[in-house]
Order: C-alpha cells, then structure tokens, then sequence
C-alpha cells in the first residue's frame, strides 16, 4: 500500500521521523558490530559504514511506502554531519584547531546543502524528476536502480569522501600550509554552490528566460558551477587531512569517485534532460566548460 501525502509541512514532519528512525537503527547496527566478539578486530569505520547502510536501508523502505524515491535526498548532506560528530565523540578527539576547522568546514556545507533542499522541496507529493524518468524508462529494473543507484550507492560515494575527514580529525599539530589551503577551497565551494543556486532562482524567475539558456554570473564560464563546488568541496577535504596525515593518501579514492559520479552520470543525465526541452542548450555546451569554470570558447 503506498501512502500519499499532501501537506507540506506533514511532509517535513514525516521526513524528520523516518531521519530519526534510521539515526537509532543506525546505532544500533552500529552497537551490535563494534560491540560483538567476533568483530572485535573490525575497524571502527567498518562499523560506521554498516550502520550507514542500514540508516539508508530505512529511507529506502520508507521511500517505497510513500512511493517517492526524494525521501532519500536530504540524506546526502545530513548523514555526513551526524557521521563525523560520532567519529570525534568516539575517539575523544580533543578539539584541536584542525578538528575545528574540519567540523566548520562539514558544517557550513551540510547545513547550506540541507537548507537548499528544504526550500526547494515540495513536499512528498513531488518526486525528483531524475526518479520519474529512470522509472519510466527502465520499470523492470527500477527495483534495483531505486536501491542501489538512488539510495545504497550515494550513500557509499559520500562515506568514500567522507573517510579523509576521520583519519585528519584527532592527529595533534599546527595548522599548515596544506590543512589551511584545503579549508579554503571547503568554504570557498559552499560558497560557489551557493552564489550559482542564487543565480540559477533568479534566472528562473524571470519568465522572459523561459526558454533560454542561464548565461549569467557563474553560469556563463561553467555549465554546472554548482556540481563543480559540490566536487571540489571533497578535494577540500582531502587536502585537509593530507596536511594532517599524509601517509594515508589512498583515501584519495573518496573524492576521485565523487568527480566520477558527476561527470559520467550526474552531469550527462541532466544535460540529456536540459536538450530535450531547449534546443540552445546545444549552441551552449558547445562555449561553455562543462565542469571547471573557464574562459568560454567563441563560436565559428
């Protein structure tokens, strides 16, 4: 039975619920891993990672009884912020001056990005138009692509960026060069996200730009100034925790498979989207970066 739901503010209230509900079975999964015999010797950020995918496994569920797979989307940026409060209170970090900088820099994207949503978000009678289409377009699949494509693998991609984060909170030092440029480009792309999300409400205010192209601000140098912020943040982190530890360099993989999610699949998803309803988009693509903002190329 799928449960419908037409008052947004209902809508929240739900969301809030079904959050708090996979927090606590995400504790407990978490509990019952770390706390086992058998995994005695499992690393802490096995145990995390566990719980992650249970706490997922919640929205998910919930996403089907309501019959919207956008349950899901808040959890991109409130799972992160909850993750790394637990790594510090379990570790006893001490609050250094770089365990501050990576909680403000977690902060300040997780509560910008959280925020975004909520007003954009129109309750759980509207679903990502991304989710309609991969529905329609493949429906004997959408099982799995609802699951793992929508819920289980984001969910993996961000505990991947989010890795460098637990190994540069705790270290005793200074803040160097390397910590203090990666915090830098941390605030500085929240920042870029939202200047471009601002640009983009305004262009799409005006009804005169219905069916043009944004051509403005951030826009006109970079076709996705918002997913280029949203890749640089995690580089941001990355290069926070190699000022911090820098023997553990492999967790460079969490923010490579994060710029891979977005140039080969969130990035031509929406840009397959943007052509089918403006034909200038074309035209467009062919001046404008696609990713890292750049001098635009003139036309022949």
């Amino acid at each position: 039975m799928q449960i419908r739901v037409k008052s947004r503010i209902t809508s929240f209230l739900l969301i809030l619920a079904i959050y708090a509900l996979a927090f606590f079975i995400g504790l407990f999964v978490f509990n019952l891993f770390n706390n086992m015999h058998v995994f005695n010797n499992m690393h802490v950020l096995v145990s995390f990672f566990l719980a992650d995918i249970a706490a997922t496994l919640v929205v998910w569920g919930f996403g089907i009884l309501f019959a919207n797979s956008s349950v899901y989307d808040p959890y991109w940026s409130v799972a992160p912020i909850v993750i790394l409060a637990f790594w510090m209170i379990i570790r006893g970090i001490s609050f250094t001056i770089t365990d501050i900088l990576f909680l403000v820099a977690i902060i300040v994207w997780a509560v910008r990005l959280t925020l975004n949503w909520a007003i954009r978000w129109k309750g759980l009678n509207h679903q990502d138009w991304r989710y309609v289409m991969l529905k329609e377009k493949s429906p004997r699949l959408w099982f799995l692509t609802n699951l793992i494509g929508i819920n289980v693998m984001p969910t993996i991609i961000v505990f991947l960026a989010l890795i460098p984060a637990y190994f540069g909170i705790g270290p005793e030092g200074t803040v160097n060069n390397l910590t203090a440029i990666g915090f830098a480009i941390c605030i500085g792309s929240a920042l870029i996200q939202s200047f471009a999300d601002k640009q983009m409400d305004f262009f799409r205010k005006n009804k005169s730009f219905k069916n043009l192209c944004i051509d403005k601000g951030l826009w006109r140098y970079s076709r996705h100034p918002n997913y280029f912020g949203e890749v640089s943040f995690w580089w941001g982190i990355w290069l926070m925790q190699m000022g911090v530890i820098p023997q553990i360099w492999v967790t460079v993989i969490g923010p490579v498979v994060m710029t891979l999610l977005f140039l080969f699949i969130s990035i031509p998803m929406m840009e397959k989207y943007i052509l089918t309803s403006k034909s200038s988009y074309s035209s467009y693509q062919k001046q404008v970066s696609m990713l890292i903002p750049w001098f635009r190329t003139r036309q022949q």
